[in-house]
């Protein structure tokens, strides 16, 4: 039987993201003048911009993936009250390195704030939606965009070399833990 792993979402800020990744956030606000300031975003690739809408499908999941080549980032449009899940960077070069399972966060996502994920940060597959039917998402990606997933039900995991490309990606087992879930509360 799979054991459950409650997870409280929390405020995002700089100093309690800054372990995953980067607020895309002005925080200089001139009264005089605009001011364009860069924000922090890494790509391999070729970037690629799109819009993704997360449906409201509830708040459980057992899936995580990490990003070798984009620190990829999000900027919430529209929509409902949402959160998503981190855990730390792990060692990209050193083949199957995951995190443990009591080191997942999730942060709730603020609609006036974007961030980005360092590379190697192991996050949600989804944002969840916590009230009402979902968000829409400005997504900052690469092409190609090397992935790697472990499910921590079954310790299973998935490397591509190009996410949504790849018709044969490398699986493995993880040695471990597992049957695990995570639940966030809210």
């Amino acid at each position: 039987m799979a054991r459950t792993i409650e997870v409280i979402p929390e405020e995002m800020t700089e100093k309690s993201f800054e372990p995953f990744g980067y607020l895309w956030n002005e925080v200089n606000k001139p009264k005089t003048h605009r001011l364009l300031e860069p924000v922090k975003f890494e790509c391999d690739g070729r970037t690629i911009v799109s819009t993704i809408w997360q449906p409201n499908e509830g708040r459980t999941f057992c899936n995580m993936e990490r990003h070798s080549a984009v620190t990829q980032g999000f900027v919430q449009l529209s929509g409902c009250k949402s959160a998503v899940c981190v855990a730390p960077p792990t060692n990209i070069k050193d083949g199957p390195d995951i995190p443990d399972a009591q080191s997942i966060r999730a942060f709730l996502i603020n609609p006036e704030i974007g961030f980005a994920f360092k590379r190697g940060t192991w996050h949600s597959l989804n944002r969840y939606i916590l009230e009402g039917d979902g968000a829409n998402f400005l997504i900052f990606n690469s092409d190609p965009n090397p992935t790697e997933m472990i499910d921590y039900l079954s310790g299973k995991g998935t490397r591509y070399s190009d996410l949504g490309r790849d018709i044969k990606a490398d699986e493995f087992q993880y040695h471990g833990e597992f049957g695990i879930n995570f639940k966030i509360v809210a």
